[in-house]
């Protein structure tokens, strides 16, 4: 299995801001970007035995997110029999413990409030590329 990372965050800033994070911290594979939810969703559906894709060893989701948000499709991925396996990081502006129960009890791997440094989000991808690859 090829070693990725897919990130679902609607936040153009923000998704540039992860990945000039993972890329200082020396990450070499394959990071997909996704706007919404749902393009994560179609990219899962589209998987068949003619085109099979290989999962992400790891998915890190936005709460809130137009189309599908983050709670939606982090329960779908556990749900789902080719899908329930990924890791799941929530990566959000959210610093709700309400947020962080409902998304711990659907599965999530990790809830992790987004910084608001980029030293802080140096960290934070160093130590998810330590803990997920």
């Amino acid at each position: 299995m090829v070693k990725s990372i897919w990130i679902a965050e609607d936040d153009a800033d923000d998704r540039m801001i992860i990945k000039e994070a993972f890329e200082e911290n020396f990450y070499q594979n394959q990071i997909s970007f996704f706007e919404d939810g749902e393009s994560v969703l179609l990219k899962i559906k589209n998987q068949t035995e003619d085109t099979p894709i290989d999962f992400p060893s790891l998915l890190i989701l936005d709460l809130n997110m137009p189309k599908v948000n983050g709670l939606e499709l982090l329960k779908l991925v556990k749900k789902g029999e080719k899908t329930r396996h990924i890791p799941v990081v929530i990566l959000t502006t959210s610093k709700n413990k309400m947020d962080m129960e409902k998304v711990k009890d659907l599965g999530a791997d990790d809830f992790i409030t987004k910084p608001n440094s980029f030293d802080l989000m140096l960290k934070i991808t160093k130590e998810l590329i330590e803990k997920y690859g």
